[in-house]
C-alpha cells in the first residue's frame, strides 16, 4: 500500500512539473508584449521597435510594443511586475525605472532588482555636455575654470534625471558652483540653451547633434569613458575629471520568476539583434553604444547602478517624492 501511494505521489509530481517544462520547450507559442515606459518616438521606444521586428523573426513570433508612459517609468514597471511569469510580457526600460527610481520615489511599488529577471543590456547612452556657442568655454577644463571664476553664475539646465545628475556630478567633482534650472523635457531645455537663457546642458547626443553640426551649440565633453564615433574630437569628461562616468542605458527585463530556459531564448535572440551591423549603424548615428550582456552580467551591472544613481541623486539634493 505504501509503495502504491509513493508511486502515485511521484506520478503527480511529474505531472505538475510538465507544464513548466512544456512551456519552455514550446516557447514562444504566441505574440510577446514588450512594455515600454516612454511614449512613441522616444529613444527607448525606437530601440524596442527595432528589437521587435528583428528578434521576432528569430523567435518565430510577433513582438508587440505597448507604450505605458508616465512617472519616470514607474507605471510600466509596476504593470510588468504583476504580469504572468511566462515570458509573454517583458519590459524594455532604462536606468530611470530600473535604478534611479529607487531613490526618486518613497512608495515605488516594486523592487527594481528583486522583482525583475534580467535578459540583456541593449544600449549604453552617454550624455553629451554642451554649452551655448557664445560662452567662452571650449572644453571641460575651461568650463571648470569658468565656474570657479564665476561662482554660482553658470545656469545649468536639466530636462530629466540624467541631466540633473550629470550637472550635479560635474560641479561636485569639478569643485565649482552653479544654478540648476529645471525643465519638463530635454527639448525645452535645448530651446532655452539656444536662446542664451541657460549656459550648459547634459543630454543625449541625438537631441542636440543637429545644433552641434551647425555651430549653434558647442560639445565640450561626453560622459562615457571613451569617445563617441559621431564626436571623435570631443574628449570624455574623465580626461579633465579622473574617474568620471555616468551614462544612461536601456535594457530588457522579464518579471522575476520567469523560467531560465525562456530567458535564455530571449537573450540569444536579442543579442543577435544587438550585434547586427544595422543596429551598430543606428547606435553610431544616435551617439549610443551597443550593450549586449548575459542575464547575470546585466544583473550585476544593475545592482551597481542602483547604488551609483542613489549616491549621485543624494549628492544632487534630490528628495524622494
Amino acid at each position: 500500500m505504501l509503495n502504491v501511494m509513493l508511486k502515485r505521489i511521484a506520478a503527480l509530481l511529474v505531472m505538475t512539473a510538465l507544464p513548466l517544462s512544456a512551456l519552455a520547450q514550446s516557447y514562444p507559442a504566441k505574440p510577446i508584449r514588450i512594455v515600454v515606459p516612454f511614449g512613441p518616438g522616444s529613444a527607448t521606444d525606437t530601440i524596442a521597435r527595432m528589437l521587435a521586428e528583428k528578434a521576432g523573426k528569430t523567435l518565430g513570433t510577433t513582438l508587440v510594443v505597448d507604450n505605458r508612459p508616465g512617472a519616470n517609468g514607474l507605471i510600466a514597471a509596476r504593470e510588468v511586475v504583476s504580469a504572468p511569469k511566462d515570458g509573454y510580457t517583458i519590459i524594455v526600460s532604462s536606468n530611470s525605472a530600473h535604478a534611479a527610481n529607487q531613490y526618486l520615489y518613497k512608495n515605488l511599488g516594486y523592487d527594481p532588482v528583486k522583482d525583475f529577471t534580467p535578459i540583456t543590456g541593449l544600449t549604453m547612452n552617454p550624455h553629451v555636455l554642451v554649452v551655448r556657442a557664445d560662452l567662452p568655454v571650449h572644453n571641460m577644463k575651461e568650463l571648470i575654470q569658468y565656474g570657479k571664476d564665476h561662482p554660482g553664475k553658470l545656469n545649468m539646465g536639466n530636462g530629466n534625471t540624467g541631466s540633473l545628475a550629470n550637472a550635479s556630478l560635474v560641479r561636485a567633482m569639478g569643485g565649482f558652483t552653479g544654478t540648476d534650472i529645471a525643465y519638463k523635457s530635454a527639448p525645452a531645455a535645448v530651446t532655452d540653451l539656444l536662446g542664451g537663457r541657460i549656459d550648459f546642458l547634459s543630454t543625449d547626443y541625438f537631441i542636440v547633434n543637429d545644433h552641434i553640426k551647425v555651430g549653434k551649440l558647442r560639445a565640450i565633453g561626453v560622459t562615457s569613458k571613451t569617445r563617441l564615433r559621431p564626436l571623435p574630437d570631443v574628449a570624455p569628461v574623465a580626461e579633465a575629471i579622473p574617474g568620471y562616468e555616468l551614462n544612461g542605458w536601456v535594457a530588457a527585463f522579464a518579471p522575476a520568476g520567469t523560467p531560465p530556459e525562456i530567458v535564455a531564448k530571449l537573450n540569444r535572440a536579442f543579442v543577435e539583434f544587438i550585434n547586427s551591423p544595422e543596429f551598430q549603424r543606428y547606435c553610431d548615428q544616435q551617439g549610443m553604444l551597443p550593450f549586449p550582456t548575459t542575464p547575470d552580467e546585466l544583473g550585476s551591472f544593475q545592482r551597481e547602478q542602483v547604488s551609483k544613481w542613489a549616491d549621485v541623486l543624494r549628492k544632487a539634493g534630490v528628495e524622494p517624492e
